[in-house]
């Protein structure tokens, strides 16, 4: 398992720590869900900076600041419950992971969909992968790059596909930036139009200050760019494209020369990337990230000679920066939303603090039209708090890369949905943010997940809105058809380049438990205006279609079930829709296990066997040969209910494996071959001497025993008996 290593922890010496808990013991801790905040001074030495942030982060920095994250930390416990290892399994669990693919039955395969890959793979005791981005090659619609958060790894992870998604190479390491602490994870993929790919995600570092006496250690992040030029094989390049900062311009010396007023800490969130044509000149690309500017503003207060903080307020602006150069250098950053501010307390010890204010934005994504305008799209909470009351998407438009905004406007306003669900403990907040989507003929489409107006017992359904131009919006249209009041979360939405809208989310219907998801999916060819999905070559029109063929029980993925990332992702061509998402059937049968699954439309081979010879006697030494199985995985050779081998393939999804057949009954024997990920063939050996044939040479033995006792007896009256 994968720990970091703080630089630098707080300097605060062990004198001044005892004595502030012996002198001080009526300091008092205020408890949220995102750790110790409120208007009660916390010492230096126990400050959780990113507490504050717990509520309204994403990706792996929502678990850091809450301490949840498995793999995060001085110490691997953290998060551990009693009796089981560092990620939260126990030992059998862990032991059983690795053949929970071999346990999974037979797949229901979804009616216009190909059998589900699973992609990624495990190379340690967190076999945890989430928050998937997908991207196709423009000039090559079968060229598929995967980023993913990878608890395999400190860094994210990318996974390359040349045949559409049927194979997959990987995975590759995406770095953080050098001399920073881990990624944050939050990967989101694109291409542009010269061969280049890009994923953006977070870096996370420290930063030190003093304040008086102590020295301390903050984190901070950055927004990373990760450059590869063969296609996401390879990533050499890692840049910085804005990062947070902190301040401590707010301090002044009391005539005691101590420290009084106001520190400054800021936190980037919440990344996301997108390429087009520049507006001056279509033939070059420019690219564009948008991201969540959080700036945690604490009172500095003394407690004796022992410097504590309250915080305050915490500000979150929306901003962008660009380059014009391919990634390697970026714009200043450009605030795209107004500054909004959570107010924590207030105040304390005369120190004013914010009153009347608690607003988020959040959530941010950036598409490119035909033309080079961007728009931006976020979530804003209203004062009414994030995750409670009416919440509304906002767009800002640049015609000029940027550089000037045309000021923002509502493109929705809806129910907001909570931080989970009511009926499972993952986090679901960002299903509301909204995900952006440009066509051809620079059409926008925005899906996101709210609460229904007229089912109060529905925690989420999924919607989308349209405009031709930005300024007027449509109203909003349900994308699940279901007449049920389960939930429908994280959705994702892209246009082909011959216009087709896909739309895919997370949806619990199937399940009377209402706790296992399928991914679903529906199509709009009409720019909106109706929705559905329909095939007549398999004579379907429905309105919308289930896409996975194995469902996801959260609670069997993530540690806890607290996390399966903050969105799924489609990719659209013309030729097929490509899917990803968060997929936990491994763990049904196994350890805790969380892959990341991938389907199209396009049907995809199933894998194949090749037995030599394929009849004989029980014990008869025979041959195996499997191909189509993914690359680098143990393959567990079956037969019935018993695993009789085990084989593992090569870089080409290939295994040879030399075996005994086991002794069976005379006939055909089904023999199963099943990787890892669940992928199964099957074919037959045909028994011509087995336990039928020796229990029928036993009793013909055995009569012909008898009979020459009789024949004995019978020619000599005084002769003994045969021994």
């Amino acid at each position: 398992m994968t720990s970091f290593h703080r630089r630098g922890r707080v300097a605060l010496p062990a004198l001044m720590a005892g004595l502030l808990a012996l002198s001080v013991p009526g300091v008092v801790h205020a408890e949220t869900e995102g750790g110790t905040v409120g208007a009660f001074p916390t010492p230096l030495s126990d400050t959780n900076w990113l507490a504050p942030l717990g509520d309204v982060l994403t990706g792996r920095a929502a678990l850091i600041a809450r301490g949840q994250d498995p793999t995060w930390g001085d110490t691997p416990e953290i998060g551990v419950r009693d009796g089981t290892d560092a990620v939260g399994q126990s030992a059998p669990d862990a032991a059983l992971q690795s053949v929970g693919g071999a346990l999974v039955p037979f797949r229901n395969p979804g009616p216009a969909f190909s059998t589900n890959q699973l992609i990624t793979r495990d190379f340690s005791s967190a076999p945890f992968q989430t928050e998937p981005s997908l991207a196709v090659d423009p000039a090559d619609p079968d060229h598929l790059v995967l980023g993913t958060i990878d608890y395999n790894f400190p860094s994210n992870s990318s996974y390359v596909s040349l045949d559409g998604g049927e194979s997959w190479d990987g995975p590759y390491h995406v770095p953080y930036l050098l001399n920073d602490l881990g990624s944050g994870g939050d990967p989101v993929v694109t291409f542009d139009r010269g061969g280049s790919t890009y994923m953006t995600g977070i870096s996370i570092g420290d930063d030190d200050f003093t304040v008086g006496p102590v020295g301390v250690t903050v984190e901070v992040s950055s927004i990373s760019v990760a450059i590869s030029g063969d296609g996401g094989y390879s990533w050499p390049e890692t840049i910085s494209s804005a990062r947070s900062r902190v301040s401590t311009d707010g301090l002044v010396p009391d005539r005691f020369g101590r420290l009084r007023g106001n520190l400054y800490i800021g936190f980037l969130d919440k990344p996301w990337i997108a390429v087009g044509p520049s507006p001056d000149d279509p033939s070059k690309d420019v690219l564009y990230v948008t991201y969540t500017d959080f700036e945690t503003e604490y009172t500095v207060l003394w407690l004796g000679e022992v410097p504590t903080t309250v915080p305050v307020a915490t500000q979150s602006t929306i901003r962008m920066v660009r380059s014009e150069d391919g990634g390697k250098s970026w714009s200043e950053p450009v605030a795209v939303s107004p500054t909004v501010n959570q107010s924590y307390a207030s105040g304390d010890a005369g120190t004013p603090g914010v009153f009347g204010s608690d607003r988020t934005v959040q959530g941010s994504q950036p598409a490119v039209g035909p033309d080079g305008t961007l728009t931006v799209a976020w979530l804003d909470s209203t004062d009414d708090k994030s995750q409670e009351g009416i919440g509304e998407i906002h767009i800002n438009q640049s015609k000029d890369m940027g550089k000037t905004f045309e000021g923002d406007v509502t493109a929705s306003t809806f129910n907001e949905i909570a931080y989970r669900p009511r009926n499972a403990f993952f986090r679901f907040w960002g299903s509301e943010f909204p995900q952006l989507a440009v066509g051809p003929k620079g059409e926008l489409y925005i899906a996101y997940s709210a609460k229904p107006a007229d089912q109060p017992r529905d925690d989420a359904d999924v919607w989308v809105v349209t405009s031709t131009d930005g300024q007027l919006w449509s109203r909003p249209k349900r994308m699940n058809s279901d007449d049920t009041t389960t939930i429908q979360f994280f959705p994702s939405i892209d246009v082909a380049p011959n216009g087709t809208v896909s739309v895919m989310w997370g949806d619990m219907r199937d399940d009377p438990a209402e706790t296992r998801y399928h991914i679903y999916m529906t199509q709009s060819t009409d720019g909106g205006e109706t929705w559905g999905f329909n095939d007549p070559a398999l004579n379907i029109s429905a309105g919308d279609t289930r896409v996975t063929d194995f469902a996801s029980n959260p609670n069997r993925g993530f540690p806890g079930g607290r996390f399966i990332g903050d969105y799924f992702s489609l990719a659209a061509a013309n030729e097929d829709t490509y899917m990803v998402w968060a997929d936990t059937r491994l763990g049904e049968y196994g350890g805790t296990n969380q892959k990341i699954g991938f389907a199209r439309q396009r049907a995809i081979a199933g894998p194949e066997l090749f037995l030599s010879p394929p009849s004989g006697p029980g014990g008869q030494q025979v041959t195996l040969q499997g191909f189509g199985y993914q690359p680098n995985l143990n393959v567990y050779i079956q037969l019935g209910d018993s695993t009789v081998a085990v084989a593992r393939t090569d870089d080409t999804g290939t295994f040879t494996n030399v075996f005994y057949m086991p002794v069976t009954s005379q006939g055909a024997q089904n023999l199963n071959a099943v990787d890892e990920s669940g992928n199964r063939a099957s074919t037959s050996y045909f028994t011509e001497f087995g336990f039928g044939d020796i229990a029928k040479q036993y009793e013909d033995l055995s009569k012909q025993i008898a009979d020459l006792k009789a024949q004995l007896a019978a020619g000599s009256p005084d002769a003994s008996p045969a021994p």
